[in-house]
């Protein structure tokens, strides 16, 4: 669990789906402008007096992109939580190469070197990691699933080392996609709707005590 306390320094660190730039921009397309990040902080405000949050979600960012901004938008910003939703796009990287250059940075070695950072520059940080996630409202996509399976592996076994808290948000998905439309979750598969922020803003809010 979580620890949360008044005059916490929280940072939500990730890709599109953190990115409130990115999802207010597409909310005509992809009907997610009410980012989980917000929906958490909002929460929180009620409970805990002088929070200050971050948001450095930033749309296509691979793991690697974190490490490159790492110091900038994390270790400078002395956090006392980090919440952090990466990988997708490096599994889609892994999907889909003719898309992209030939993979030269693969998710490990940085995903190592940004916790071998954190947990030696930032002395007491609590970790909180959210593992990436495919919804299945577009069913040419679903042999993703496998690859991204493979990334998650990796990803909550390395938060698992470093004492993570970690929350599986496909399981979540999964079952919220038994009692509610796929579409009505993410209408590309990827970006959660306002719904599918909400849930993930709830899952994560079961987790901070």
């Amino acid at each position: 669990m979580i620890r949360v306390k008044d005059g916490f320094r929280i940072l939500f660190l990730g890709d599109s789906i953190t990115d409130i730039k990115f999802n207010r921009r597409f909310s005509y397309k992809i009907h997610g402008s009410k980012v989980y990040a917000l929906q958490v902080a909002k929460e929180l405000n009620k409970k805990y007096k002088n929070l200050e949050f971050f948001y450095k979600g930033v749309a296509s960012d691979r793991t690697y992109h974190v490490y490159d901004r790492l110091t900038k938008d994390c270790i400078s910003l002395n956090p006392d939580i980090i919440i952090m939703l990466i990988g997708v796009n490096d599994a889609w990287e892994h999907y889909v190469p003719e898309q992209y250059p030939p993979l030269l940075r693969p998710m490990k070695p940085h995903m190592s070197e940004i916790y071998r950072r954190l947990n030696c520059e930032l002395d007491g940080v609590q970790l909180f990691v959210l593992l990436p996630f495919m919804i299945d409202s577009m069913p040419e996509k679903k042999p993703f699933h496998k690859v991204l399976n493979e990334y998650r592996e990796i990803l909550a076994d390395m938060a698992a080392e470093n004492n993570a808290q970690i929350v599986d948000l496909q399981q979540m998905f999964n079952v919220a996609q038994t009692k509610v439309s796929p579409s009505k979750l993410a209408v590309d598969g990827i970006h959660p709707t306002n719904l599918g922020h909400k849930l993930i803003a709830e899952e994560v809010l079961k987790n901070l005590n």
